[in-house]
């Protein structure tokens, strides 16, 4: 099981039920806006479906046609998409990144409007898009396929989401659909890696390597100043429920942005989350989390250092003792850490990469 955010333990596949009654609704509904393109796109769709402030990409630098490679195939965008729905968790950060604003995006957590957290507050400007599943994440992937295809759109991007076969032939019946990168598991696909597939699909391949430097150089650049972060053992451990921590593993963005600053998560800890994003550790058995550092990322939910503190194994870990057991309180800093997109991970670099010094300082 994965697990894609701050707000449950354990993400479970979904089957979609939605079987030939849908794919024909859909169809049939898709011929006959096939009739009327012109109109189908663009400041001229109704605007109780197409929210302002949706600009299409450039192209400029990669041109189209182009095509995306992704665990269900290859998917061929034809042209410069104008309607982009973001359907993975994150997504709409880097689609905002590239200076297009998506006509809808999917809610994930925190209650910010257009579920646009405050680092992409810029690029989204005046857009207002449709927010689907608006406080309703579950940790399953929930696609509102007919919200989806009454927004018209020419493009659906699912990255940072798990997508069965089935999920997939659904969403491409409405619109060319990318899907995870075949490469890495559920929710595992590096900042990286996304950004260059976001790029492939608006045509600006360029501006994604350009981007990734920007981003590459701030990391670089903290790793520099604090040379003491290489090769410390540290680990990311967040609390859902009485009883456990759960443990981020190797694929997940929390541990990934721990490693670009030089630390390293234990080899026992790497292979018993494996390939999911995490993994309960009992309170019985917290002397697992006992490393050099110890992040317990808990701004969605600040009392939890209370809970946390009360466990009767915690006082005596050295790891506490040392005064390296450290609380991402600060519900900003911890979405930053979470979400993990190349507009969140400078705000996180910015304001976490302190507080790490100051628990592990220069000798």
């Amino acid at each position: 099981m994965t697990t894609a955010g701050s707000t449950a333990p354990h993400h479970a596949r979904r089957r979609s039920l939605f079987g030939s009654a849908l794919f024909l609704l859909l169809t049939t509904s898709l011929l006959a806006c096939g009739d009327d393109d012109d109109e189908s796109t663009g400041s001229g769709s109704d605007e109780s479906s197409a929210p302002s402030g949706s600009e299409p990409a450039t192209g400029s630098e990669g041109g189209f046609p182009t095509s995306v490679e992704h665990m269900h195939g290859t998917t061929e965008i034809e042209e410069a998409p104008e309607r982009v729905v973001t359907v993975g968790l994150s997504d709409h950060d880097f689609v905002l990144a590239f200076g297009v604003a998506p006509v809808a995006v999917t809610d994930w957590y925190g209650d910010y409007e257009f579920s646009t957290w405050e680092w992409a507050q810029d690029e989204l400007g005046d857009a207002e898009p449709t927010v689907l599943n608006k406080g309703a994440f579950t940790g399953e992937a929930d696609y509102k396929y007919e919200e989806i295809a009454a927004l018209d759109p020419d493009l659906i991007i699912g990255l940072y989401t798990d997508m069965d076969d089935e999920q997939y032939a659904t969403l491409t019946e409405i619109a060319p659909t990318i899907a995870p990168s075949a490469d890495f598991p559920p929710y595992g696909m590096p900042w990286q890696e996304t950004t260059r597939m976001v790029g492939s699909a608006l045509g600006q391949p360029d501006r994604a390597e350009e981007l990734i430097e920007e981003v590459d150089a701030l990391f670089a650049d903290a790793a520099a100043a604090n040379p003491q972060f290489e090769g410390v053992e540290a680990l990311v451990a967040e609390i859902f429920e009485p009883g456990n921590s759960f443990v981020r593993g190797a694929a997940d963005p929390r541990t990934k942005f721990m490693e670009q600053l030089g630390f390293v998560l234990p080899e026992d800890l790497a292979e018993m989350v494996g390939d999911k994003d995490a993994a309960p550790v009992s309170d019985e058995q917290m002397e697992l989390l006992d490393r050099d550092l110890l992040v317990w990322n808990i701004g969605h939910e600040p009392e939890l250092r209370a809970d946390i503190e009360s466990k009767p194994l915690y006082p005596g870990l050295e790891v506490v003792q040392a005064g390296r057991s450290i609380f991402i309180e600060d519900q900003l800093i911890a979405g930053a850490l979470t979400w993990g997109t190349v507009l969140s991970l400078p705000y996180a670099v910015e304001h976490l990469v302190p507080q790490l010094a100051e628990a592990v300082p220069a000798e």
